[in-house]
């Protein structure tokens, strides 16, 4: 069946497309333009003018031809109001031009008016009943204005005229759809049939009808009867089995997927289907069983691939066993599908949920070699290369995907990140203004952008500005416990503001509880306050939270212990910090002379 559209959305008529009648129908009005009077008036088929004042003189024969002429050649030029102008002005001299009715009702459809469209094919339909092009459009100009029973009968009338052309059988059918007569709709169809003989469009058609109107025994009857006649036709047995399964009959649809390996064993969609039908009735084994065996086929598209696995990708299976099992099935999809990205994500994304970073990142790279339209695949790989630590290589593929997808917010903020850890403060600021600009969607984002800005004026010792991005970041995101515990980190460690940083300081541990580096900034600031006895309850819960490795916060117990008059104490956590990997430029000192320098 042709396809239809809803009115005026495309190339509604694919008959009334140049490759169906174009060439012919110009050939017929340039014949009919330059035809003499006598011989246009032998063409009238009988027509007989009521009055001599209808009959046209030479003079005016002539100028309707130019007219009409004019409005095809305006029309081929791209101008389509000066085709419409002179169509009409054909019309203001001879009312019956039906060619120039024809035309219009043509360029009213491209228009899509389809008040007027109907106007002039109707004309154009009555003045010559027995013009098929004529019918044809006035019928399509009545379903596009709603009118289908109307359309239905037009078609009908079409195929009584020209029993050969089946066209007008679908056209004729498809009206009736529209209409909701399915019955007289399949009836059609029948008609058709005996013409044709079975065939795969009239038979989707009658089943899709037979549904429609609750027959399910019919419809499957078609079904079956496509299936049969083209038993190595895999689709037409699913499409009945998956009709079964819709219909709450899945022990016939497991006799026809029975049916289906027997005659083709190795087909992958059979498979699959099976796949999905254990899936449904929770036979786990025997679902991977099945879609063990549909995996290898590279006939079978990478992305259904995809779908099926993707639940076992994203989650660490419980045994090693299903483990190693996950990892064949994947990486069968990647040797089926070598050149698809699709499958290097896919495995990349398995290599990543059991933190083989450094492997999922070469896959991602991969898929993005293959194809760097995705930003999806951009983002991982950035987001691997951070949690990597890569910075050099993060500032580097940064700079590369902002220069492909220049309004993602997200590549300024990781490169700015970048730069920040190699130094690069400039830069880092210049790509983070930009990223600001571009993220005003994302107000998240922003925020984080401005909190990171912070940080690196704090480094800088821009300490105005600084404290400004902090405030615009909080403004943003009032209740985000990193930036608070940030800002009054950097407070806290200048000395600057005390008060608010404990305020602040507090609230995002009460945000997060438990978390081992808010807790040690609270520490800090109250030792700031010379608050040491509550300080030390502080850092004391951020030791246990942390497990006591970690350098700075042993470090902080030192100075508190020292400040509480505990000297051996403090010496004690100094000497861990170091013996944990401390680098602080003061600590020696203070293990060696047992005295606190800050």
């Amino acid at each position: 069946m042709k396809p239809h559209t809803t009115p005026f959305t495309g190339n509604y008529l694919p008959y009334l497309a140049a490759a169906r009648f174009g060439l012919l129908l110009f050939a017929l009005l340039i014949g009919v333009a330059t035809m003499p009077a006598q011989a246009q008036n032998k063409k009238d088929k009988g027509k007989k003018e009521k009055t001599d004042k209808n009959k046209l003189s030479e003079a005016e024969l002539q100028r309707v031809q130019k007219l009409f002429f004019d409005g095809l050649l305006a029309n081929i030029k791209g101008n389509p109001q000066g085709a419409i102008d002179a169509f009409k002005q054909c019309l203001t001299i001879q009312p019956n031009h039906d060619a120039a009715m024809f035309e219009l009702a043509r360029m009213y459809y491209e228009k899509q008016d389809p008040e007027q469209t109907l106007f002039y094919a109707e004309k154009a339909a009555n003045i010559d009943p027995h013009n098929k092009w004529y019918q044809a459009l006035y019928a399509e100009a009545l379903s596009v204005n709603n009118r289908f029973v109307e359309a239905a009968k037009v078609y009908e009338q079409l195929t009584l005229k020209f029993p050969a052309e089946y066209d007008y059988y679908f056209d004729w059918a498809y009206m009736l759809i529209q209409a909701n007569k399915y019955g007289d709709a399949i009836n059609v169809y029948d008609a058709l049939e005996l013409k044709l003989g079975a065939l795969e469009d009239i038979s989707v058609q009658k089943q899709k009808l037979y549904l429609r109107l609750g027959q399910f025994d019919k419809a499957v009857a078609e079904l079956q009867k496509l299936s049969n006649a083209n038993p190595n036709e895999v689709r037409y047995a699913l499409t009945l089995a998956e009709l079964y399964q819709a219909n709450n009959m899945p022990d016939k649809a497991l006799e026809v997927y029975n049916q289906l390996l027997k005659t083709s064993p190795d087909n992958p969609y059979a498979n699959l289907a099976l796949a999905d039908y254990y899936s449904l009735k929770g036979d786990q084994t025997l679902y991977l069983e099945y879609l063990t065996k549909a995996l290898p086929n590279p006939d079978l598209a990478v992305n259904i691939k995809a779908q099926r696995l993707n639940p076992m990708v994203e989650r660490k299976a419980p045994t090693d066993k299903d483990k190693n099992l996950v990892f064949k099935m994947v990486e069968t999809v990647l040797k089926a599908h070598p050149d698809e990205p699709l499958a290097h994500i896919l495995y990349a994304d398995l290599l990543y949920t059991y933190d083989q970073k450094e492997k999922s990142l070469d896959e991602f790279t991969k898929a993005s070699q293959l194809d760097g339209s995705s930003y999806d695949v951009w983002n991982q790989m950035m987001m691997i290369n951070y949690e990597l630590k890569n910075h050099l290589a993060l500032n580097q593929l940064t700079t590369q995907v902002i220069e492909l997808f220049p309004n993602q917010p997200m590549p300024y903020y990781f490169n700015g990140i970048a730069n920040q850890q190699l130094k690069n403060y400039e830069k880092a600021l210049k790509a983070l203004k930009q990223g600001v600009l571009v993220s005003v969607t994302d107000e998240n984002l922003t925020a984080q952008m401005h909190s990171l800005m912070g940080s690196i004026y704090n480094d800088t010792k821009e300490y105005d500005k600084s404290d400004s991005n902090f405030e615009k970041a909080l403004k943003i995101s009032p209740d985000d416990a990193l930036i608070l515990n940030n800002y009054s980190y950097f407070l806290s460690v200048r000395g600057d503001n005390l008060d608010k940083a404990a305020e602040m300081s507090l609230k995002s541990n009460k945000l997060e509880p438990n978390n081992a580096s808010f807790e040690d900034t609270y520490a800090w600031v109250l030792y700031k306050q010379k608050k040491y006895t509550e300080a030390r309850k502080w850092i004391e819960k951020a030791l246990t939270n942390n497990g006591n490795k970690n350098a700075t916060l042993l470090e902080h117990y030192g100075d508190i212990l020292f400040q509480l008059n505990e000297i051996d104490k403090a010496v004690e956590n100094w000497r861990a910090a170091k013996e944990n990997g401390s680098t602080s430029e003061l600590l020696d000192k203070k293990i060696k002379d047992k005295k606190l320098y800050e």
